[in-house]
């Protein structure tokens, strides 16, 4: 609750706005699930508590990292441990994959790397600790660009043949994940998206928007394909969507912090 109440007296307006358009699009969505549902069981709700949490933190999240304050990684937590659960029940698994052998260490990472760069300033009347951004350069951006484009194919590779590679292990056949190629798609982006936000460059923004453009229409395809409404899929979706309005807002402020640091 302190959370929400310092927030509303130190943030920009359009993180104020940001917020409560979000938080009550995603509380309007948890009740919605809940409501569509025939009959409510234990292992539905629990998945619509998991979504709910998940949407939240990643709303907590993407605002401090788009202030460039280390607090972006403690939320960054908590909303991959969720998001994990929510895209085993989607059967994404290269989000799986991603978020437990990548995302939540890199979060970890994060956070002391932040941490450590971080330095008590003033941004936008806040005195929150914050870090010093940087610009990459065009030899950097010229490895990263090709790079994806082969991790990609790897990647998709891998999660194409996943069933058949764990069928011999788990004594059983997992579903197929159909949109493979876009799944892994949004995993290779978003490795690269969260290297770049550790090192403190501002370039990370433009991986991050192209990787939750991507990502919301991971989710939104998902949801129309399925034969039932899921709460999962639409809590997904809104999550990347959020990401993706504070992703544009995070090109603008890091490309100020950067000048007024650097002069670029």
């Amino acid at each position: 609750m302190s959370e929400i109440i310092n927030f509303f007296k130190k943030y920009s307006t359009f993180h104020k706005i940001y917020f409560i358009v979000f938080f009550f699009f995603n509380i309007f969505t948890f009740g919605l699930g809940l409501y569509n549902e025939k009959s409510l069981s234990a292992t539905i709700l629990i998945v619509s508590i998991a979504s709910i949490i998940s949407t939240i933190s990643g709303l907590f999240a993407g605002i401090y990292t788009a202030r460039a304050e280390v607090a972006a990684y403690a939320w960054g937590i908590v909303n991959s441990c969720f998001y994990i659960f929510i895209s085993i029940t989607n059967h994404m698994y290269a989000e799986v994959i991603l978020y437990v052998i990548y995302m939540l260490p890199m979060n970890i990472y994060g956070y002391f790397a932040w941490r450590k760069s971080a330095r008590q300033t003033k941004h936008d009347n806040t005195t929150e600790s914050t870090i010093e951004v940087r610009s990459l350069s065009k030899k950097q951006m010229g490895l990263i660009v090709p790079g994806v484009l082969i991790l990609w194919g790897l990647y998709a590779l891998f999660i194409y043949n996943l069933p058949n590679i764990l069928q011999p292990v788990l004594g059983f056949r997992i579903p197929a994940d159909h949109l493979f190629y876009i799944d892994s798609f949004t995993a290779t982006v978003t490795i690269f998206a969260v290297i770049v936000s550790a090192k403190r460059f501002r370039e990370t923004w433009y991986f991050w928007i192209l990787s939750d453009g991507v990502g919301a229409i991971l989710y939104f395809t998902s949801l129309f394909t399925q034969t039932s409404f899921s709460i999962s899929s639409l809590s997904g979706a809104m999550m990347w969507i959020q990401f993706l309005t504070n992703a544009i807002y995070g090109v603008i402020v890091w490309k100020k912090l950067d000048k007024a640091e650097h002069g670029k």
